[in-house]
């Protein structure tokens, strides 16, 4: 009944190299993942299954859908995952078949174009404009906004996009604000030309013409501290106007048990059956009834196996260790805890923890000290 006997690793938990990877936008649209490979590793939240439905049903013209999608989380809370999710679907109609089922949404839809800004990439010469209608192959289209750079308006963007089922995405806007805000153009600068631009582009794909466009944004200001009081005044004008016809999608629910859902997919390859999860959590239930019956807790012994249940093969506390951590400046959240359980889980199964243990729970995480020397310590 122990770990290691019942709970086997995905190879990829070993290796050093790939515990730190993370996937940007630019990956999805130079077509570097492998779209089998990344739903074969990832659990779809709740958040993620709201987005793809949502977004297929628009643009297959199923109801009335939301155009814009802001997704909204701290660093590091599956933003940018749930957008390479969508774009790997609406790319392969194969592959959106076969992770959603035929009768899910998008199924009427061929291969669906899919566009997209990163704001890490602040060189783009022509700026975002000019980025998306590259992407489409009409960089020409939007000849007279590139010198000098100016805001193409809502036509503009109707006559760019109008046609074809298409996605827009923009992750990672605000660090690419802040470095545009030095770009000076006429009495203006870029960061302030980009904001009327996107509120172009927002107001545009609410237009019966392009009734098959949806635009998804990450959160503006979640992912970003710093910033003067203009990029502030720039991001927040694009903020309201997104909050004017965007609905808010949260990535991941870190309170209810996705939480293990995601865990347990991206680091396990083979799990129990549901009889066997149920007799190791009987076993600690029956243990928390006999130190109950001495007045050592109050806690409830059927609570806990229910508890056990559905965190297996991690013990629920490891969801009150990780609140604690998320609160720590730095910590990228859902991310930061996958990259943490890698390495936790891997030193268990390499040093023979889990041949001892039935679940993976504090207590049994190991911990290394070393002693350091006084120079080091100096130093």
């Amino acid at each position: 009944m122990y770990l290691k006997k019942l709970c086997k690793l995905r190879e990829s938990v070993f290796n050093k190299d790939r515990r730190d990877v993370v996937l940007d936008l630019s990956d999805l649209l130079e077509s570097k993942i492998d779209g089998n490979a990344f739903f074969d590793e990832n659990f779809i939240t709740a958040g993620m299954k709201t987005l793809i439905e949502k977004t297929f049903g628009r643009l297959e013209g199923s109801g009335d859908q939301a155009s814009t999608f802001l997704l909204t989380q701290a660093m590091g809370g599956g933003k940018t995952h749930n957008m390479i999710a969508l774009g790997l679907l609406a790319l392969d109609p194969a592959l959106r078949q076969q992770v959603l089922g035929e009768k899910s949404p998008g199924n009427d839809l061929q291969t669906v174009r899919v566009v997209g800004f990163n704001g890490r990439q602040s060189d783009a010469p022509l700026g975002v404009w000019g980025a998306i209608a590259e992407q489409l192959g009409k960089k020409e289209a939007f000849n007279d906004y590139y010198s000098p750079l100016q805001a193409p308006g809502e036509t503009a963007w109707i006559n760019l996009l109008k046609g074809e089922p298409t996605i827009i995405m923009l992750d990672e806007l605000p660090p690419y604000m802040e470095y545009v805000k030095s770009k000076e153009i006429g009495n203006s600068d870029l960061s302030v030309v980009t904001t009327t631009a996107l509120s172009n582009l927002l107001v545009a794909v609410n237009k019966a013409a392009l009734s098959n466009v949806c635009v998804i944004i990450s959160d503006l200001t979640a992912s970003y501290q710093g910033g003067s009081r203009q990029i502030t005044k720039a991001l927040d004008n694009l903020q309201s106007e997104t909050n004017r016809s965007a609905l808010r999608i949260e990535p991941v629910n870190t309170h209810g048990d996705e939480l293990y859902h995601i865990l347990r997919t991206r680091i396990f390859k083979e799990l129990p059956d549901n009889a066997a999860i149920k007799e190791i959590a009987n076993q600690y239930a029956s243990a928390v009834k006999s130190v109950k019956e001495m007045d050592v807790t109050s806690a409830s012994p059927d609570s806990y196996a229910a508890q056990l249940i559905e965190s297996y093969p991690f013990h629920f506390s490891i969801r009150d260790l990780y609140a604690r951590f998320k609160e720590n400046p730095g910590f990228q959240q859902t991310r930061g805890l996958i990259c943490l359980m890698r390495t936790i889980v891997s030193s268990m199964y390499e040093t023979g923890t889990a041949d001892k243990q039935m679940l993976m729970q504090p207590c049994a995480l190991p911990v290394q000290l070393k002693t350091i020397t006084e120079a080091e310590y100096k130093a």
